[in-house]
């Protein structure tokens, strides 16, 4: 008995440690943001019984298709909300069970490929990578998406040579993915090629599985965006500015990268660079264990992954589902170069240069100043009508029929004009809202600091 429990005291101590990762400081660090905040709206509403919708300006938008996010990640956020209260920690808590869970999958699925040893050694560094708790436990939808983008490859491992409903649970699985983050999109043209690929190999079952896998993922998707689109249409637009930031720059490729190069000088893109090469060399050293589909597939998710991230804003979440892929070879590819010993050495060095990035909080933000801001609000405005235009302070307000949410400058560019355009009376609101140093000048003499943002008063013609 006492050897049993022994024998899984490193897997004991991988749990206790991402367990104090994720609920250190769960409800402020990282700070809430834009779009944690903008889901967690949404869920609150559903929880007070208004509707999986987002309300804009008092307008009531059914199902929006701009979250770029699906029921998956709302809706167990609006469970813990009805069930203990509204707070940033409790809509947080159910992306704790997604970090555990994609977490265990990755720990099981990297011992499939390379052993026990190499997937404790990947799971240690997936655990104290600041990029993965940091996007984990905001409301955010990367690691519910890889929770189930590894749920779905757990059963396209060994698709091939099994039941064939292997394939189709694998292809429910990729399609809730999608649904839970709209830019696992990349999955389908991940697997159009691993098909060609056994097609070319003449593979017939393999080619024939991963055919039904694609065609069973579309479902749940297209239901999805069926239902998104049957509230209110215009979803292209957001699509372009997901690949690039606005329809002109989606328009010319990596025009992001092209013109900001210092990105990818980044601490975290040259660790990426170099867990690149070794993931390259792991996977070669696995490929004689490894099925060809899985190494076709995986490596056209992370090359798909990685030119999206080049191609949109620099925003490291979104080369994250590439990062974790990476590591199921990183302890493989870097014995290859260094040896066993040695390379354990630099594994143990990097877990530590990691750990000590996310302990100094140099992962994410821990800005208090929309806590302030709302405070503020509350208790010197708690009468005055105000337009909230940072969803970041509105979803800390408590609902008032005179405080209205209005989307972001750049997000409502993107959006129907009625539901974002100003009615006579509340173009003569307050309006609350981060300002650049030119919109500062643009507002002079009609601005009240709030705490790193402003309250700006209504226009002269008002008064």
């Amino acid at each position: 008995m006492l050897r049993s429990v022994q024998k899984w005291l490193p897997e004991v101590g991988l749990f206790a440690l991402l367990l104090f990762l994720s609920l250190r400081e769960l409800g402020t660090f990282p700070a809430a943001w834009a779009d944690d905040s903008l889901f967690m709206i949404v869920a609150r509403n559903i929880a007070e019984g208004k509707g999986y919708a987002l309300i804009i300006l008092g307008r009531e938008w059914l199902y929006p298709y701009t979250l770029g996010v699906g029921p998956a990640l709302i809706i167990p956020s609006a469970l813990a909300i009805k069930a203990i209260g509204f707070s940033v920690a409790s809509a947080r808590l159910p992306m704790i069970a997604y970090l555990i869970a994609a977490s265990t999958l990755f720990y099981f699925l990297a011992r499939r490929m390379a052993g026990r040893t190499s997937a404790l050694r990947s799971s240690l560094l997936l655990i104290s990578l600041s990029a993965f708790i940091n996007t984990g436990k905001p409301v955010l939808g990367e690691i519910p998406g890889v929770a189930f983008l590894l749920a779905g490859f757990f059963f396209l491992l060994d698709a091939p040579k099994r039941h064939w409903g292997r394939s189709v649970l694998a292809g429910l699985l990729f399609g809730i993915a999608v649904m839970t983050k709209l830019s696992y999109m990349l999955l389908f043209p991940a697997l159009g090629l691993t098909f060609l690929v056994m097609m070319l190999r003449r593979e017939w079952t393999a080619a024939a599985r991963l055919a039904v896998t694609g065609v069973i993922a579309l479902v749940p998707f297209v239901a999805w965006q069926m239902m998104e689109l049957s509230s209110r249409g215009g979803i292209l637009k957001d699509i372009l500015f997901m690949l690039g930031g606005s329809e002109e720059q989606a328009a010319i490729p990596f025009s992001h990268i092209w013109n900001n190069p210092e990105i990818l000088l980044r601490i975290p893109f040259l660790s990426y660079a170099v867990f690149f090469v070794l993931g390259i060399l792991g996977s070669l050293k696995l490929s004689r264990t490894v099925p060809m589909h899985v190494l076709v597939f995986v490596w056209s998710l992370i090359v798909l992954f990685t030119l999206y991230y080049l191609s949109s804003f620099g925003w490291y979440r979104h080369v994250l589902p590439a990062h974790i892929l990476l590591l199921l070879f990183v302890p493989a590819g870097a014995w290859s170069i260094f040896g066993k010993r040695l390379g354990v050495t630099v594994i143990f060095a990097i877990v530590v240069a990691q750990a000590w990035w996310q302990l100094t909080y140099k992962g994410a933000s821990r800005s208090t100043a929309a806590t302030e801001a709302a405070a503020i609000l509350e208790a010197e405005y708690r009468d005055v009508p105000l337009v909230v235009q940072q969803a970041e302070i509105f979803v800390r307000l408590a609902p008032r029929p005179h405080w209205f949410f209005l989307t972001n400058p750049i997000m409502s560019l993107r959006l129907p004009e009625e539901l974002v355009g100003l009615s006579p009376a509340q173009r003569c609101m307050p309006l609350v809202r981060k300002l650049s140093a030119e919109d500062q000048q643009k507002y002079s003499g009609r601005l009240m600091p709030l705490a790193g943002y402003f309250l700006i008063e209504p226009p002269n013609d008002c008064k």
